[in-house]
């Protein structure tokens, strides 16, 4: 879901399908690109000041409202004494104020980006211009370093068009957006790209084709080589030897783990050396993710299944082939709350939704209903009308007490199907194995794919897969699904024992605490495969 992690940016405007018995051999080690230049638009740009932003986050008192806020307030700190000891280091006579006003060289200050449009293949098979950001380390007094490495960032969920990454000068707080740009461009002076995905941006009137890892995955990588041909052109080259690494949360980390896969199995994107992929909480597995809401009866964040069954309707042949719609799956009730058409109209983000679901809730004796927790009773309680009178409910983001049950959202025979195979109901048994189907071909593992374990040794190909155990959007039984396929012995596992079952929170403490550590693994040679339980810091 949309993970706010980050504050402000402080912006000064310039101006406006996979082969699984593919070959892995030939590496290249970056810079022979054949993306047409011809099929590039300059939309925006400009430049952040990152000392600005760091001191946003330390800044803002309102963070410390929600649990989890300590995290970037200390993490803020962190950064500022380190930039503010890199300054002084270089301090020297007549040079001149530094960010801080000592005199300091300002290392690290600044960071420039631009939106463009590139030419990719559309879901439908289809060419069509897609948009994405391109963030690079700059610094306007002592020097603009060639990029060592290509991070491709990839965003988490979004459910309004605002929200996306070419949106990048009017962003609000804490988005993993900023938090990419300023870890990787800014901090480890790393060229950045970070797509909109199809149906948002330069396509937002277009099907966002949710968790279709293949598509996605290809629209991602010729974003990337779009970008590193552009910079490449237009700034300076790329550092020798650079690498490129895939980098992710949530929706984010399966499309940056479907992007590594397809990579390393189809030959068009062998100008460069994709060295990895870190990965956070990501439906790594769609079917285990429905299932696991069917069996737990317990959704929080009820756009989540919306999101999954309007991706696989939307772009699976076979569903579409049937002429399945979202009605065949959903209840009237669920359905008739408009949901469907606030994800094709992108205006909303998933906090407005959940809020617009509270509310029909709220307003309706019949009908789709939520189940909240009251502080009066002590104990959770429809979100009805009958109840709502004289008592108080905790809707708190840091406490995110409302849910509701899966029958609230799925049909019977969907319920059915799911949980043992039976076929009960109205929906035939041809969209259920269609359904099925469409969901399983999104697993990271589908295909009896594994990682090459040889190629994983030489550097390349390298999946870093971390997972909380208590999440409650994206469930553990993503990263247990891909475990019981490829073992522990040919990966990097990481389980999570997070002190809150927010989705969001965890995402704070990975971007916060771990990412940067899990990046650095690559070039300090400590990333290894194995099973690991982690509490706290890494290390």
């Amino acid at each position: 879901m949309m993970a706010v992690l980050l504050c402000c940016l402080t912006v000064t405007s310039l101006g406006s399908c996979t082969n699984d018995n593919a070959d892995n051999g030939g590496y290249g080690g970056g810079g022979d690109f054949s993306y047409n230049l011809n099929n590039v638009e300059i939309v925006d740009s400009g430049v952040i000041n990152t000392v600005d932003l760091i001191k946003d986050v330390i800044d803002d008192h309102s963070m410390l409202e929600d649990c989890d806020d300590s995290i970037y307030t200390d993490w803020g700190r962190s950064q500022y004494a380190i930039i503010d000891s890199q300054n002084k280091a270089g301090t020297r006579s007549g040079a001149g104020e530094g960010w801080d006003g000592s005199g300091g060289t300002g290392y690290a200050q600044y960071a420039k980006w631009v939106t463009i449009r590139y030419k990719s293949t559309s879901v439908d098979g289809s060419t069509k211009y897609l948009s994405e950001l391109i963030v690079w380390p700059y610094n306007r007094i002592r020097r603009n370093p060639n990029p060592k490495h290509l991070v491709i960032g990839c965003h988490c969920t979004i459910t309004s068009n605002a929200e996306r990454p070419t949106n990048f000068s009017k962003l609000g707080f804490r988005t993993d957006i900023s938090m990419l740009a300023l870890l990787f461009a800014a901090r480890r002076d790393c060229l950045v790209v970070i797509p909109d995905y199809e149906g948002y941006g330069s396509t937002h009137g277009d099907p966002h084709p949710y968790c279709n890892r293949d598509v996605t995955a290809k629209q991602v990588l010729d974003g990337a080589s779009a970008a590193v041909a552009w910079y490449e052109k237009n700034e300076k080259p790329m550092a020798e030897n650079w690498r490129a690494f895939a980098v992710g949360y949530s929706q984010g980390g399966a499309v940056a783990a479907g992007t590594l896969r397809y990579y390393l199995n189809n030959s068009d994107y062998k100008g460069f050396t994709m060295a990895g992929a870190v990965c956070g909480d990501g439906p790594y597995d769609p079917l285990a993710t429905l299932k696991t809401y069917i069996e737990t009866d317990r959704l929080y964040m009820p756009v989540a299944p919306a999101l999954l069954l309007k991706g696989a309707v939307d772009t699976n042949k076979e569903l579409k082939a049937l002429g399945c719609t979202y009605r065949d799956f959903v209840t009237d009730d669920f359905y008739n709350t408009g949901i469907f058409d606030w994800l094709q109209r992108k205006d909303l983000t998933t906090d407005d939704i959940q809020a617009e679901l509270l509310k029909i809730s709220k307003a309706n004796k019949d009908g789709f209903k939520m189940v909240c927790w009251s502080k009066t009773d002590k104990q959770f309680m429809l979100y009805s009308p009958e109840n709502a009178n004289g008592r108080k409910w905790d809707l708190s983001n840091g406490n995110a007490m409302s849910y509701c049950t899966v029958d609230q959202c799925l049909k019977p025979g969907v319920i059915a199907y799911f949980k043992d195979g039976s076929i009960q109901g109205d929906v035939p048994e041809a969209k259920l194995k269609a359904l099925e189907q469409a969901l399983k071909e999104n697993s990271l593992y589908y295909g009896n794919y594994v990682p090459n374990l040889s190629y994983s040794n030489n550097g390349i190909g390298r999946f870093t897969l971390f997972h909380s155990t208590r999440d409650e959007v994206v469930p553990f039984s993503n990263l247990l699904s891909v475990k019981d396929k490829w073992g522990s012995d040919v990966f990097r596992c990481m389980q999570y024992e997070s002190g809150t079952y927010l989705h969001v929170g965890t995402g704070a403490s990975y971007y916060v605490e771990y990412v940067g550590t899990l990046f650095d693994e690559f070039f300090n040679d400590k990333w290894k495969v194995g099973y690991w339980k982690i509490t706290g810091k890494f290390y």
